[in-house]
């Protein structure tokens, strides 16, 4: 072997390793995006709960409803969203002090309202992406000192163990 074969080994596995560091930065770069445009989706969802939170009277409970758990959970309360949403009618016609969130993973963000019912869709891809949006949320409002209205019902562990950790009640 010469030396320009050397030297030609050399760049070779030069290159192959820019090649794989540039791999990994652009699975990091679409990463990030992608948790940026999270964030952006949740600020405006966290920003509007945040109001309606701050609607919520004396005796009033801000309730927040793990959707999907409700719905697919091993405890599951309702067959379908249609049957949670009716529930959760009755509960707000029963007390008229309590606002009720309901929050979904869903591929297309979306936040509609009803009197003083909220219904989110997370929007984006992968796993617990309405939990994220519920404990950002939970952040904001504990920075608010706001946290004494809020019930979360899941049958989530986890989920319900980070939102007491933000809360400050675990």
């Amino acid at each position: 072997m010469d030396v320009q074969s050397v030297l030609s080994l050399s760049r070779v596995t030069q290159v192959r390793q820019l090649k794989a560091e540039i791999s990994k930065l652009k699975s990091e770069n679409m990463r990030l995006h992608d948790e940026n445009a999270s964030l952006l989706a949740h600020l405006d969802m966290a920003i509007a709960a945040a109001v309606d939170l701050s609607l919520v009277g004396e005796g009033g409970r801000f309730i927040i409803i793990d959707g999907w758990n409700m719905i697919l959970g091993a405890r599951k309360r309702a067959a379908d969203r249609k049957e949670l949403l009716g529930q959760v009618r009755e509960l707000v016609a029963q007390r008229p002090q309590d606002f009720v969130w309901i929050v979904y993973d869903g591929p297309k963000r979306s936040s509609v309202s009803e009197g003083r019912i909220r219904v989110s869709y997370t929007g984006g891809t992968g796993p617990h992406r309405a939990d994220k949006l519920v404990c950002d949320f939970l952040r904001m409002a504990r920075l608010r000192a706001d946290t004494t209205k809020i019930e979360l019902r899941t049958s989530d562990i986890d989920f319900l163990k980070e939102a007491n950790r933000i809360l400050n009640k675990a």
